[in-house]
């Protein structure tokens, strides 16, 4: 049995191929969220930022469509976590380079901090559900995700007056951010109109024991722009 293949170009164009119930899409949706930590270490607890977020960003999409308001979909997406300490205190490798600790900006020698930030970039695969009530959408899924190595970004300045500004990533601090490379999450959002809210909860640690912030899960709520069949 064969398809016909339409691609469409007119002025309401979705960059979408579609195939009888199948259809593809590109760059369908974004996510930006807040973390909160649960079981997590105390000290960073204390010493947290009022940032650590996330922004997830579609990159395709298949899409099954087994009745009108119903979609089976499976996806690519890219997810950038961030980790925030506040102005006090700073990521460091510990002397024998085996993890990292928070240390405070007095004993390191800084007269003033400005950003310290882990960053954890991440490739998903989302195999969800949606299914539509008018103008509302609600999805849910499971996603499996493969982290790639953690980032270090620091800037400060020492007693002297003089701005240190560092980015360690890869190659030069492998061996102090050390990151599971396999981790997965269940989520779920509502919008209306393309627009809503999400959550999602992940059962396992992104950082190895001792290389980052120590928790054992996380939940993560905020914003979805693009959602909707």
């Amino acid at each position: 049995m064969a398809f016909a293949q339409t691609v469409e170009f007119n002025e309401d164009a979705d960059l979408s191929i579609r195939k009888g119930v199948f259809s593809t899409e590109f760059v369908s949706y974004e996510y930006f969220g807040d973390h909160y930590f649960l079981n997590a270490d105390q000290s960073f607890l204390d010493n947290k930022g009022r940032v650590n977020s996330e922004f997830v960003l579609n990159l395709v999409e298949l899409r099954i469509n087994p009745y009108e308001s119903g979609m089976f979909s499976i996806g690519v997406d890219l997810a950038w976590d961030y980790y925030r300490l506040n102005k006090d205190h700073l990521w460091l490798p510990t002397s024998d380079k085996t993890g990292v600790d928070i240390a405070s900006r007095e004993a390191s020698g800084f007269s003033k901090i400005k950003r310290s930030n882990l960053t954890v970039r991440s490739v998903s695969i989302p195999v969800s559900f949606e299914q539509n009530f008018g103008k509302c959408d609600l999805r849910i899924g499971i996603a499996g995700e493969y982290n790639y190595a953690g980032v270090s970004k620091f800037k400060a300045i020492d007693n002297n007056g003089t701005t240190i500004k560092e980015t360690k990533s890869g190659e030069r601090f492998s061996d102090s951010i050390k990151v599971r490379p396999f981790t997965y999450n269940v989520f779920g959002a509502l919008s209306f109109g393309g627009l809503g809210l999400y959550v999602r909860y992940n059962p396992m640690p992104q950082f190895e024991e001792g290389f980052g912030p120590q928790f054992e899960k996380t939940l993560t709520f905020g914003l979805v722009c693009g959602l909707g069949m």
